[in-house]
């Protein structure tokens, strides 16, 4: 009795098909995972907005400083521990997209530890910082690359955000408190905010505060003011930067995308030892995900976010319009 079985040319032939299939829906698979990975992303900046108008409602209406310090001590407190009560989730100030994992944020090294805070940042005031002498230091264009975006122009910028940090000498305390004013200043309210739907509240960032308060090119690489279009290497360990670049902008991130280039500038020869330094020869292309002072949730390509101004001083200034609480 004869039995029927495949020959050896229809195996191949079902193998090889299968093979073609795959190749064609295993980059689909990887796709659809990054989007669902950037949905979760989009979810937690929507928490975390959440958190802070909890906290804002607490509070008199005001929003919560960017950071509180504690007299004498190295703890900082930024805004995503201040609203922790809120939030109840650690995890939420995650990126999925990223490298970096709860346990690898949360395990006491004094660098992974700090990247939990630096994944979502809140613009500061320009009145947070000691190093301002006036309003033409938050100003975005000063840098080669940002004066090409602005045409040589510049485009003012301000944030939300107050700080509490002790009068008095410092104590043993950290880097950044050294550039905030003494006896604190208080976040703005949210009736203070002309446009709750476009200023940002907080957003993707490299770090939780912008590095804005160092305005004045303190504790910066080559001794330029942090201003976003200055590409500030000081944060420069990759565990800051969780979007593909081991250089920081000061100021929102641009979250790199498979067809983007290096989410915030590329510089040449830089190694992962920060040995060796060149000049940021591009603005950031990717996206940001950032919350409006209203809760909504936005995913805005970089240059657009950063590039959309209004009209300021009866029309002879431009502002940011997604930085500038007190409108045109």
């Amino acid at each position: 009795m004869r039995k029927s079985a495949f020959t050896l040319i229809e195996l191949l032939v079902v193998i090889a098909i299968i093979a073609i299939l795959a190749a064609i829906l295993f980059p689909v698979f990887a796709q659809a995972k990054q989007a669902a990975k950037g949905a979760v992303a989009i979810s937690g900046a929507k928490q975390i907005s959440l958190g802070q108008i909890m906290y804002e409602s607490d509070n008199d209406d005001y929003f919560s400083p960017v950071v509180s310090f504690l007299p004498n001590s190295w703890a900082e407190m930024p805004f995503s521990y201040l609203e922790q009560p809120y939030m109840k989730s650690w995890q939420l100030l995650l990126d999925p997209t990223g490298p970096i994992s709860l346990a690898d944020a949360t395990s006491g090294q004094a660098g992974t530890a700090m990247a939990l805070y630096g994944l979502w940042g809140m613009p500061p005031e320009r009145i947070d910082s000691q190093l301002t002498t006036s309003p033409d230091d938050f100003r975005f264009g000063t840098q080669t690359l940002g004066a090409q975006m602005t045409g040589g122009n510049f485009w003012y910028y301000d944030g939300i955000g107050g700080v509490l940090r002790p009068s008095g000498a410092p104590g043993n305390t950290i880097w950044s408190e050294y550039a905030y004013v003494q006896g604190g200043v208080p976040s703005l309210s949210s009736t203070a905010v002309a446009r709750p739907a476009d200023q940002v509240m907080v957003a993707q960032s490299g770090t939780y505060d912008f590095m804005w308060e160092n305005v004045g090119g303190y504790g910066d690489w080559g001794n330029y003011n942090d201003t976003p279009d200055n590409f500030d290497l000081y944060w420069g360990a990759s565990v800051y930067n969780t979007y593909g670049s081991d250089a920081t902008i000061c100021g929102p991130m641009g979250r790199k995308n498979a067809s983007d280039g290096p989410s915030a500038g590329w510089f040449p020869g830089l190694s992962s030892s920060q040995s060796i330094i060149g000049n940021p020869t591009q603005l950031p292309t990717g996206i940001t995900v950032w919350a409006g002072t209203d809760g909504h949730v936005s995913v805005t390509p970089w240059r657009q976010l950063m590039g959309t101004t209004v009209p300021i001083n009866n029309g002879t200034q431009l502002a940011i319009k997604a930085f500038w609480p007190s409108g045109s």
